[in-house]
């Protein structure tokens, strides 16, 4: 499915797609989101520690569609894992995720966990901000430790469940 480039009135564009969190538009550069001190520069969101230069005293500041997601509760991807292996191994499996999350964010900081939580019955739900990022914590845990895994992607929306479970 591809976008199609709209011109806006001011020196931006927006694109045409279901992702209501997807913008294309061009942020003043720099701009730093107030809640995660995400840059907006060289026409992408990166880490403040990535940039070589000092950012100047007067940047704009705007939050980020990882941030926004996360105010507005709307997850891009959802990944449950269950059963009886990941509570004997779920220190195991959190480090694993941890150390998924940490790499992939480290490239992309728009891809990031919004919220993990432990169900009463044991199941974990974790809420991403991206489709990816849920296939890649849910490819990594199975790669490393087998079981029952699968993805469903929603038709016409950005958004991903995955499902892991081992007895």
């Amino acid at each position: 499915m591809g976008h199609n480039y709209i011109p806006a009135t001011r020196k931006e564009y927006t694109w045409e797609s279901e992702n209501p969190y997807y913008e294309g538009q061009k942020y003043p550069e720099p701009t730093v989101c107030p809640e995660c001190g995400a840059v907006f520069k060289d026409g992408r969101w990166q880490w403040k520690e990535d940039i070589k230069e000092k950012l100047p005293d007067d940047v704009n500041e705007a939050l980020c569609p990882a941030c926004r997601r996360k105010k507005d509760h709307y997850p891009g991807g959802i990944v449950i894992l269950k059963g009886k292996f990941l509570k004997e191994h779920k220190e195991e499996i959190l480090n694993r995720i941890k150390n998924v999350v940490e790499d992939v964010s480290a490239l992309r900081p728009l891809q990031r966990i919004l919220w993990m939580e432990e169900k009463d019955d044991g199941t974990i739900e974790i809420a991403t901000t991206s489709e990816h990022l849920a296939r890649h914590i849910g490819e990594a845990i199975n790669s490393a430790f087998k079981g029952n895994f699968e993805i469903k992607y929603n038709e016409n929306e950005k958004f991903a469940r995955v499902m892991w479970k081992r007895d």
